[in-house]
């Protein structure tokens, strides 16, 4: 309660708290809060969980970091062993100890920047036209031309060289030493959302074919989920939720120095899903500046499809003066970049365009083709969901039946043939009958039951030998389900904050805190238990029915030459019949249970009679 009051104004509304959602912008508070469970749910965007996933939610972070983030400012220390780091060969390297040595990095870094060492960046920053608040603001250093700068300074620290070669600060020679890895660079260090030093970026100040380097991928860092610029941007997004997203370093430090406070940058590589994930907890909308060259573009179109399924509205911009965001932000200042974001189009326009250039170049037919099914490609991986509306959605569709000639049916056909093509491998259907609606029946009594597990973990024993996770269809609820029956069998059973804490994933953590409250609301959970299991129960019956009936139903035996034995297609034999009464049987304690138990049982009219070509 502290921890989330701290960020938005609640008030009370019984036994609860209500405020304006910090997830979505809304008018009328729908963001509750539970202080007697130790959670929260907005009923308008659907977000919920405890106080680690408000937190993961709140500044981007993963489970661990929220912990560590929470645990600092409660002042508890969550390392097992001394804050040096790893002295040994044997010890492992955590990204605590990660964390700590880009720290020292950067200050040293810092401090070769404002030496005499670092005149060369002074002028080459000074070149680009980087203010000293955005050289501070963005904590700017530089990698002396030297070999072993770096190395010797850490060894005065006492650092160990297995921890600067776990961080990407050094590599390794054949005799064991180590050297340099940035030499006469500058410095972007790049930090995560919890302003922690995770990496570093360097330009070349010579003549280095490389222009850009970054740090190696590690525990700590992981380039295709980073956001440069992020740290800064954050506290901005409140205002203005909408992001701008450039590619490199200097794009994303020259925009902020202008004003574009909510720009970050992808550090150089392709945007991907994780991008995007990290996007959505902090705005609405997304613009993505690129450059005027190929690779910009192809970069720019990559990123429709990344966006497609996500709910965000994605419009793109194309920088016309100077090949990319920094050289125009010099040219022409915040009035030049400002048009370009003006300028910027939707995604599904912007698509639309390139289909448009090809009919208007006479492309030869197989290249107009694959551009309509690029389109409609983009359309169906947006999903019903997905970021482009209705309206936006069927505009498009009509524009494509115009340029092609084609009724609204005919391109909405093409466009279901489109998206079964994108779609995964549905299961193949199982040749065992089954009784239809079953697996449905199966999914909301285990349901029920996984409601009722996760308010009162101990009903839990009264249900063990029907509660199979595998009944689940949904791959979410069969992961909760396998979670809860291993914490369910341990004393003292658990809470819903601690089932929230067994995954990192945002979404699962708001299906339980939706499981938890739907069940909060049953009331009776004895009478609710007794109830799935007896309908469990019962679907097992009949699927036992099922497979008599179907053994049954198996073909005569053939005799050596593949014919059908006289005998046996006039009569059916002994054994046929036996198994019939016993299929009677089963189906009439199936009706006697079911009516016991007040449950509804399948129509069994005519199993179990045996008729010329077996059971009926």
């Amino acid at each position: 309660m502290d921890v989330i009051s701290a960020h938005l104004t609640l008030k009370r509304a019984g036994r609860n708290f209500k405020g304006l959602c910090p997830f979505h912008q809304e008018k009328t508070p729908s963001f509750n809060v539970l202080p007697e469970r130790q959670l929260f749910k907005c009923f308008g965007c659907g977000v919920g969980g405890d106080v680690f996933k408000f937190i993961q939610l709140r500044e981007g972070l993963s489970f661990s970091e929220a912990r560590a983030l929470l645990a600092e400012r409660a002042g508890i220390s969550l390392e097992l062993r001394e804050s040096r780091g790893p002295t040994g060969e044997g010890d492992a390297i955590t990204k605590a100890d990660l964390e700590r040595v880009n720290r020292w990095a950067a200050d040293w870094f810092r401090a070769q920047f404002a030496g005499a060492a670092g005149q060369s960046a002074r002028n080459y920053a000074a070149s680009r036209g980087i203010s000293e608040e955005s050289v501070e603001r963005f904590g700017l250093g530089y990698a002396p031309n030297s070999w072993e700068s770096l190395v010797r300074a850490a060894r005065q620290q006492s650092i160990p060289p297995a921890l600067l070669l776990a961080a990407g600060l050094t590599k390794g020679r054949e005799d064991g030493s180590q050297y340099d890895a940035y030499r006469d660079r500058l410095i972007f260090p790049i930090r995560d959302a919890m302003n922690r030093v995770i990496g570093f970026g360097g330009r070349t100040l010579g003549d280095d074919p490389a222009k850009y380097i970054n740090s190696p991928q590690s525990i700590l860092f992981d380039k295709s989920r980073c956001l440069y610029g992020l740290d800064v941007a954050k506290s901005h997004f409140s205002d203005n939720r909408r992001a701008v997203v450039v590619e490199g370093y200097l794009d994303c430090l020259l925009a902020h120095q202008h004003g574009f406070d909510t720009t970050v940058a992808t550090l150089g590589t392709a945007l991907t899903e994780h991008h995007v994930q990290m996007l959505q907890r902090y705005v609405d909308g997304v613009t993505v500046v690129f450059d005027t060259d190929s690779a910009g573009m192809r970069a720019a179109e990559a990123s429709l499809f990344v966006f497609a399924g996500a709910q965000l509205d994605v419009r793109l911009a194309q920088v016309r003066e100077g090949k990319d965001p920094a050289e125009l932000l010099q040219i022409q200042g915040k009035e030049g970049f400002n048009e370009t974001l003006t300028s910027a189009v939707s995604a599904l326009e912007f698509k639309w365009r390139q289909v448009v250039r090809q009919f208007d170049a006479d492309a030869p037919g197989p290249a107009r083709r694959r551009a309509v099914e690029e389109f409609l490609s983009l359309l169906a991986r947006s999903g019903e969901f997905g970021s482009y509306d209705p309206i936006q959605r069927g505009f498009a569709l009509n524009q494509v039946g115009k340029l092609l000639g084609l009724t609204s049916e005919e391109v909405n056909r093409q466009l279901r043939i489109v998206a079964r093509r994108q779609r995964a491998p549905e299961v193949p259907a199982t040749s065992q009958p089954t009784f239809v609606g079953a697996p449905d029946a199966t999914g909301r009594a285990l349901k029920d039951l996984l409601e009722v597990f996760i308010n009162a973990p101990a009903y839990y024993h009264d249900a063990a030998d029907v509660f199979h996770p595998d009944g689940f269809t949904d791959p979410d609820l069969r992961q909760i389900a396998e979670v809860v029956i291993e914490m369910a069998g341990r004393e003292g059973g658990f809470s819903p904050a601690e089932l929230i804490g067994r995954f990192e994933s945002v979404e699962l953590a708001g299906r339980i805190t939706d499981l938890q409250m739907a069940g909060e609301h049953r009331g009776n959970y004895a009478k609710t238990v007794e109830g799935a299991v007896a309908r469990l129960r019962l679907i097992e019956q009949q699927r036992q029915l099922g497979e008599q009936v179907s053994r049954l139903r198996e073909p005569a035996a053939m005799s050596a030459d593949g014919s059908q034995t006289r005998a046996e297609s006039k009569s059916p034999s002994a054994s046929q019949e036996q198994a019939a009464r016993a299929v009677q049987e089963t189906a009439k304690r199936i009706r006697h249970f079911a009516a016991r138990k007040h449950l509804t049982a399948p129509s069994l009219r005519g199993v179990g009679s045996v008729g010329p070509q077996g059971t009926t």
